[in-house]
């Protein structure tokens, strides 16, 4: 009898249950923007909107008036959305869809952080085609940079040992098996022929190579191994060691952030970089960060208030510089002063190389930073 009383309250509970158990996985808003209330109808109040490629996790559906909606919840506070405009209607939030945020832009700049790289891409017919390409710097503790010794020999095996380290063989000969069997526990080995003017990298599994053809580079090409970014360059090995790569997420963290932006403002006279022929200051390139996506996780996180939120995307929506008072930070420049990772969270070039990327961007160009 306890047992048949015990299973009633379980079966119970289960129905009781059931709606708020509700989970369809991660959505994506696939219009424009869709509109955020505080209850499942129309009339009810807005909220916010969401921004095409956001993405929400319902956690119950509705149906009422010809409309689907979800629930979603952001710390404790529950909001609804339609999901589709009826049986029929075009769906507003999707799981399958994939969304180009440049898509719409004739030039587009991307800035690599991994590879610390920054190239102008043009729209031709046959699709984005690269124009120019500069080295970067990113913001401080983005990274760490570091290079070998002067290589005099013809072969030159470069260990990478994991947690940052490496260590450098040289050689006459180009015998990897005295490199490999010293790479015990390591990530992976790069060999150097001088005279072939070739690298090969030998990707380790557990510190051992398991055979097979190593992955052959030319001089000048970049060698990606983990966190471990490497070229060769004036007998040297260079070497960029990526950590803590996260994009920004608040004020004082001095990350550089990630996601699609566009040139906001141009500030004619920075502080950071003069022109290399007049000594003038150069002018730098406001980022419109934080974005609507980056307001959509301080949202969600509680780094910002649901105000600030709305402030921001309507900003970002009307293609002005979103607010920059708010605990997301701000003043995220592309600008001059040298390539290191120095910045608080800006993207530094070398003066020329700032003074020739102003001759390919203006305001508005998207950029995108990965």
């Amino acid at each position: 009898m306890r047992k048949l009383i015990l299973l009633t309250i379980l079966l119970v509970a289960a129905l009781v249950w059931t709606p708020l158990a509700f989970a369809a996985g991660t959505l994506m808003v696939t219009v424009d923007n869709v509109t955020v209330h505080d209850e499942p109808e129309l009339s009810s109040d807005v909220m916010f909107q969401l921004y095409r490629a956001m993405e929400i996790t319902p956690e119950e559906r509705q149906d009422q008036d010809g409309l689907t909606w979800v629930r979603f919840d952001i710390r404790g506070r529950k909001f609804w959305v339609v999901e589709k405009e009826g049986s029929s209607g075009v769906p507003l939030l999707s799981d399958k869809v994939k969304i180009d945020l440049c898509g719409g832009c004739d030039k587009k700049v991307v800035i690599d952080k991994k590879l610390r790289t920054l190239t102008v891409f043009v729209r031709k017919a046959s699709g984005w085609e690269a124009l120019r390409t500069f080295t970067v710097g990113l913001g401080k503790g983005a990274g760490q940079r570091a290079e070998t010794r002067r290589i005099t020999r013809s072969f030159a095996y470069l260990i990478l040992k994991g947690n940052g380290k490496f260590a450098l063989i040289e050689n006459t000969d180009d015998n990897i098996d005295n490199a490999l069997s010293k790479a015990s526990g390591g990530k992976a080995v790069i060999a150097l022929d001088r005279k072939t003017k070739t690298l090969a990298l030998y990707s380790l599994n557990n510190g051992k190579w398991e055979g097979g053809e190593p992955k052959m580079y030319s001089y000048g090409e970049t060698v990606i191994a983990g966190d471990y970014v490497v070229k060769f360059s004036k007998d040297k090995f260079n070497i960029i060691i990526n950590k803590f790569l996260y994009p920004k997420t608040k004020m004082g963290d001095r990350k550089t952030p990630e996601g699609v932006y566009f040139i906001a403002e141009i500030n004619p006279v920075s502080r950071f970089g003069l022109d290399p022929k007049t000594s003038a200051a150069l002018p730098s390139l406001h980022l419109s960060y934080p974005n609507s996506f980056d307001a959509w996780d301080g949202l969600r996180y509680g780094i910002i208030s649901l105000k600030d939120y709305n402030r921001i995307t309507s900003a970002i929506a009307r293609m002005k510089m979103p607010p920059q008072d708010t605990p997301m930070g701000n003043l995220i420049m592309i600008h001059g002063g040298g390539n290191d990772d120095w910045t608080a969270g800006c993207i530094a070039l070398e003066d020329e190389d700032m003074k020739g990327l102003l001759d390919e961007v203006e305001r508005y160009t998207c950029v995108e930073i990965k």
